[in-house]
């Protein structure tokens, strides 16, 4: 081997033996974590690279980090959603704490809804919206749908025969699954959910995401999910009281204790009165009364292992007019749900097992009085449902990894409605996988449902997101959605012989199913300047409708059956914009929709083609803080179903809301408001929607 071969040779060797070894310098050890600079949350999956001695390793769930550098050495760290950190490790440091400063394109929110998991919004290529308890409290709003119905895209609608629903982009009702700390909530099964006894006690935040996440949820999560989220215990014991009173026979009032530690509880009780029920148009001798208890508890039985339970519980009386001949319709609705709950670490993963129970008692009675009568042999609809989770979730180099299962028994006893209890099992599996290259992120997700009822759904998903630079954010997502038939639809036997017609369950029906697409991006104009752009499109199949099904020979009366007969679309564009400036925060959102049933053409009953929200809010110095809030929401007109038949027209209806909130003292604070400032009452509306006011009074104390 000649000279000049065998030097390159030795280089060779040397080369592959690493840096320290062809240079001769030593090699130290660097450990440390990733955190956000906003809040100290751990930063997961945060890439570190040694630039001189080409080492790179990836941050674990906890952000944590060990890497083998030269003295001098450069390290740059990225992340999805944070600007890109360098700097030149310090000599002698082998202990590092790294803040990164979130992206402005990306919200710092933490979310669960979108993967089941807690995560960033920026591990997130699904666009979540985050009602913060801030928000809550600058709308004054008692139950989730005076908050929700506020938000572009997002639109009330009446149910039967009192109540409030929602439709998310034009889909509604069941196909829209509402959580409370990611369990369903009361009347589900029964088809009797009213988000305007969803009461807001508690929650720490509400998230809502729009479009399909069956790959996550299954069944119901066909047009959106909305996920009340409950504050975690923490701090010192603290106990709180607050009530608030307006015209029209408003009236609330909730206090609360809690305390963090090793053993931490949260209890939290509320009462509201209101002489006005959701849904319905009535201004007098109507009373709608929720009580709501709330509470969790948690023991740390060690660094890996972590129990939880929390307990919801629920009375409400509805009463409103049923015709002019003094005749009261009352709803009475009691509930209990509960869940206990085990997690830990094992290695790098997270695990964790849930047992979640619930019981809810439905029951409609008439009278001409106040008050039903006491002996009154009105049946009672009850729901129950049993459900057991596992999951796990791990980091793999660049790959977040989750999965689980999900088994559940569901029954239900409707008298009247169906012939006698109807019940059934379900099995459920899911996995997603967040993968990131850089400055790409790239979430694949699919769930397959059993159901010893309707058969078998498969649900695949995949979003994906690409940070172009800090200030903007591409993203896209395709899904699968579906909503399975209800107990109902499957088993109906009910006749109405003074209308002279039955329904007839069908147990051929198969679940409903949509494919939504959806593009749009975020992009930070200004460091305090945020716009927000998307294009969606949903197609939904076999949608399920009464139908004509001949006479029935025993009675002679019209037979109908429930059938999987429409087809329906969904499309439109949604626009947003955010600004905080100091003292100052504001926030404007469009939304466009076009929403028609294929088979007839028509739009969408009491879908609006246009929706918007504008806020602006200011915190002033004086005292211990005043804080104004200015809300606009507008709704434009719509076609609205008559209860005869006809058509008719739900009138454009725009709504300014106005309150001020002042904190007196440290610990006592006072609030003032008023809804539809200006008494917009549109034609067409189902409900009571003229001007109202209000005062409120909250106190905190810790002892």
């Amino acid at each position: 081997m000649s000279r000049p071969i065998r030097r390159y040779w030795l280089l060779f060797l040397a080369v592959l033996s690493g840096p320290s070894a062809a240079f001769g310098q030593a090699v130290s050890v660097v450990r440390g974590t990733v955190a956000d600079a906003a809040n100290g949350s751990p930063v997961a999956g945060a890439r570190i690279e040694a630039l001189l001695s080409h080492a790179h390793i990836e941050s674990t769930e906890a952000g944590q980090f060990s890497i083998s550098i030269l003295p001098g050495d450069t390290l740059r760290i990225r992340a999805l959603g944070f600007r890109v950190a360098q700097f030149v490790a310090p000599t002698g440091t082998t202990a590092l704490r790294i803040l990164l400063t979130a992206a402005p394109a990306v919200l710092a929110d933490m979310v669960v809804t979108a993967s089941r998991r807690e995560q960033r919004s920026a591990e997130t290529a699904v666009p979540v919206m985050v009602i913060s308890a801030d928000q809550i409290a600058a709308t004054a709003a008692a139950s989730a749908d005076r908050i929700l119905g506020q938000l572009p895209g997002v639109q009330l609608l009446p149910t039967e025969p009192s109540g409030a629903d929602l439709s998310i982009r034009g889909i509604n009702g069941a196909r829209v699954l509402v959580l409370i700390d990611g369990e369903p909530t009361f009347g589900n099964l029964l088809e009797n959910r009213d988000l305007s006894r969803l009461s807001t006690i508690a929650a720490e935040r509400i998230e809502v995401v729009k479009g399909p996440l069956s790959a996550q949820y299954g069944s119901d999560a066909l047009g959106g999910v909305i996920n009340l989220l409950t504050a975690r215990p923490s701090g010192p014991l603290s106990l709180t009281a607050a009530g608030r009173a307006g015209d029209g026979g408003r009236r609330e009032a909730q206090l609360g204790a809690e305390g963090g530690g090793r053993f931490s509880y949260r209890l939290n009780g509320g009462w509201r009165e209101d002489l006005a029920v959701a849904g319905i148009d009535q201004p007098t001798d109507a009373l709608d009364r929720v009580y709501d208890f709330r509470s969790s508890l948690g023991l740390a039985v060690s660094p890996g292992l972590q129990l939880r339970s929390d307990l919801t519980l629920l009375r409400e009386r509805q009463r409103w007019q049923l015709s002019a001949d003094g005749f009261n319709g009352f709803n009475d609705n009691t509930g209990a749900s509960g869940w206990v709950e085990a997690a830990g670490q094992v290695g790098d993963g997270h695990w964790s097992t849930r047992l979640y129970l619930e019981d809810y008692t439905h029951r409609f009675r008439q009278a001409q009085a106040g008050l039903p009568i006491a002996s009154d042999t009105a049946p009672t609809q009850t729901e129950q449902m049993a459900k057991v989770s596992l999951g796990y979730s791990n980091r793999l180099g660049l790959h977040a990894l989750s999965g689980g299962v999900d088994l559940s028994a569901r029954s239900i006893d409707s008298p009247g409605k169906v012939q006698g209890s109807v019940s059934d099992r379900m099995a459920e599996g899911y996995a997603q996988d967040s993968w990131t290259a850089g400055p790409f992120l790239l979430t694949p997700a699919a769930r397959v449902t059993w159901n010893s009822r309707w058969g078998t759904a498969l649900t695949p998903s995949v979003s994906a997101a690409w940070d172009l630079s800090p200030t903007l954010r591409w993203r896209a997502a395709a899904g699968r959605g579906f909503r399975a038939p209800s107990f109902k639809e499957l088993a109906w036997d009910f006749s109405n012989p003074l209308a002279n017609y039955i329904i007839l369950g069908n147990p051929d029906l198969v679940p409903e199913r949509s494919w939504q697409y959806s593009t749009g991006a975020s992009w930070a104009l200004l460091p305090t300047v945020v716009a927000d752009a998307e294009v969606y499109r949903n197609d939904v199949q076999d949608l399920i409708e009464l139908d004509p099904d001949g006479t029935d020979p025993s009675t002679g009366f019209t037979r109908y059956a429930p059938r999987n007969v429409s087809h329906a679309r969904t499309q439109g564009v949604e626009l947003g914009l955010k600004w905080t400036s100091g003292r100052w925060a504001s926030s404007l959102g469009y939304n466009y929709l076009d929403a028609r049933d294929l088979g007839t053409g028509q739009t969408l009953d009491r879908r609006a083609s246009h929706s918007a929200r504008a806020s602006l809010g200011r915190q002033f110095g004086l005292l211990q803080g005043l804080r104004t809030d200015l809300i606009l929401v507008y709704t434009g007109a719509a076609p609205a179903a008559e209860a005869d038949g006809s058509e008719g027209i739900q009138a454009a209806y725009l709504a300014t809301n106005l309150q001020l909130r002042l904190e007196v003292v440290r610990s006592i604070g006072c609030s003032a408001g008023v809804d539809n400032l200006f008494d917009a009452q549109p034609a067409g509306w189902r409900g009571l929607y003229g001007r109202r006011y209000y005062l409120g009074l909250t106190t905190t104390w810790h002892p």
